[in-house]
């Protein structure tokens, strides 16, 4: 079984929403919010029809309902016509005993559905309620009734349906509450069916033994000796335990520890890979919250591999803040939730290459950014925040929504290939290397059908980097020239700057010390002399590109 796409129709953060998916792995990445969450409760409510672990239909309440249509509904005459319906529809390939029009879009289709609406049967009491003036200030779901069909108007039965899916969430274990449910989810998956069978006979027996001890025999003949309670034979005898309950008297134990009590990193670890391995197999599909929490980054790096390797033909749905999770699963795997949806399947597949085999790079951010700027190193990103924080108030750009990431190894063009999938807003601050035609206004020209990406560098072949057009802009005289060298050259390179007899030896030294080749070490001269300027109080220019690269249309 495979979910193509799933409609979500006023549940929660949805008011009407249609979400494809990939066949094999979906990454969803989105802002705190954004709703990453609520297309795995509706995956697995209408699934599995359970709500964070229990049964919908006892979960089921006036706060699943899109904010927007309730107070639709709380403006309108409040008839049994205004209740709205909540339904979530998985539109599916491989079940072809679920094809049917029995959905909201009325497509001849494969898939599964849930519906939560007003119950006609319920009119009479409806409307007995509404002649009283009883105030409404919520969705009345007492006069709902809630369906679990396919899209041939079957009831689903959970015993019958014809797949599997299984929802992985470490916070959902506890001592008591949600403990069983693992228990079972463990069962099904770890074990084959024969070994649960023996498993389960062996543990009956072991109870029916347990009533033959003799410290069991002495307490039931104490129990009512007499016969003072009843007139037949009261004894306490271990429960035989009904055929499915066999998770009522296990627990899992990890080197001894009860599962509930290891830490949650290793939970969750253990819950993922007994799914993905599943001997059993008939696991369809697995949705899981943030796999990276709780998590060092070597345990995350194990995991992720596992993932990989195991997930054989199962369908994964995952959410995740980490770009790591996301570069090593595959970066074209993306489900983005910002202001609309968008996968990015279509992504070139040199740059999904370029990022598995280089997965610590921060990708995600170029993601959920609206606006970026690329940098070659640290000290660009050091002097644009200082530039900033002097034209806005003492405000860094990440408190406008400007995020500045430097590219270091993968280069630019991995970047911009993401934010031109995404539409992201891209400014590049790059080097013209001495031949700005060539580096900067012929690359700008690939980039035509993409206006949001946008290059940047100063014209001149003189100021081949960022530090020489510093310079040039803070050289008009020897006084100004001075002043510069003293906020960005340490005390004993300005002595040698200061000793130089005339102002153009003084401007070829401090040109000289900021050009760098490599190995010579400047590069993190360059970046000491950027933390100097950044913290500076004294004023210093800097030349119009760099003003233009911070300022987003």
């Amino acid at each position: 079984m495979l979910v193509e796409s799933l409609h979500v129709l006023n549940f929660k953060k949805f008011k009407d929403k249609i979400f494809d998916f990939n066949e094999d792995v979906n990454i969803l990445v989105g802002d705190n919010n954004a709703g990453k969450s609520t297309i795995l409760e509706a995956l697995e409510i209408v699934l599995n029809f359970q709500y964070r672990g229990r049964s919908f239909s006892s979960e089921f309440s006036p706060d699943l309902f899109n904010s927007e249509i309730v107070t639709a509904f709380l403006n309108s005459p409040k008839t049994p016509a205004d209740l709205p319906v909540l339904s979530i529809e998985a539109y599916m390939k491989h079940v072809p005993d679920y094809r049917g029009t029995n959905n909201k879009l009325l497509k001849d289709a494969e898939g599964v559905r849930v519906i939560a609406c007003f119950d006609p049967d319920f009119t009479d009491a409806y409307n007995a309620y509404l002649a009283t003036g009883a105030q409404i200030t919520t969705i009345p779901v007492e006069f709902y009734k809630v369906e679990w069909m396919d899209f041939a108007w079957n009831t689903i039965k959970p015993m019958t349906k014809q797949f599997r899916a299984l929802y992985i969430d470490p916070t959902r274990i506890h001592p008591t509450f949600g403990k069983n449910q693992y228990i079972s989810n463990v069962l099904n998956t770890a074990l084959k069916k024969d070994e649960e069978y023996r498993l389960s006979l062996n543990y009956r027996e072991a109870l029916q033994s347990f009533n033959g001890t003799d410290e069991v025999k002495i307490v039931n003949q104490d129990l009512d000796s007499e016969n003072n309670i009843t007139d037949k034979k009261l004894t306490i005898a271990a429960n035989t335990m009904p055929i499915g309950a066999l998770q009522n008297g296990l627990q899992l134990k990890v080197d001894t520890v009860p599962f509930h009590m290891i830490g949650k990193g290793e939970q969750s670890k253990v819950q993922i890979k007994l799914a993905l391995h599943n001997k059993s197999k008939d696991i369809d599909l697995v949705m899981m919250e943030e796999p990276e929490n709780h998590l060092s980054h070597i345990e995350l790096s194990k995991l992720i591999q596992d993932i990989e390797d195991q997930r054989g033909n199962k369908q994964l749905f995952l959410t995740t803040h980490s770009s790591y999770v996301l570069n090593k699963l595959s970066i074209d795997k993306i489900c983005l939730l910002q202001s609309s949806y968008k996968r990015l399947h279509l992504l070139d597949k040199g740059v999904v290459k370029t990022l598995k085999r280089l997965p610590g790079f921060d990708t995600l951010r170029v993601a959920l950014s609206k606006k970026v700027i690329l940098v070659e190193g640290p000290s660009d990103e050091l002097v644009l925040k200082k530039i900033y924080q002097r034209e806005n108030n003492n405000r860094l750009p990440e408190y406008d929504g400007i995020d500045i990431i430097v590219v270091r190894g993968v280069g630019f063009e991995t970047f911009i290939e993401i934010g031109k999938e995404i539409g992201t807003a891209i400014h590049v601050l790059r080097d013209n290397d001495g031949d700005y035609v060539s580096n900067v206004a012929e690359p700008q020209k690939t980039y035509a059908a993409h206006p949001n990406i946008k290059l940047f560098s100063a014209t001149d072949k003189a100021d081949f980097s960022l530090e020489p057009a510093l310079i040039s802009a803070n050289s008009a005289t020897e006084v100004e020239l001075d002043i510069f060298a003293k906020i960005t050259l340490s005390t004993q390179t300005y002595k040698q700057l200061m000793a130089k007899p005339s102002f153009n030896e003084k401007r070829s030294f401090i040109m000289e010390w900021f050009t760098s080749t490599k190995g010579d070490g400047k590069g993190k001269k360059k970046v000491d002399s950027a933390i100097r300027l950044f913290e500076t109080t004294e004023t210093f220019k800097y030349p119009a590109f760099l003003h233009e690269v911070l300022t987003f249309v």
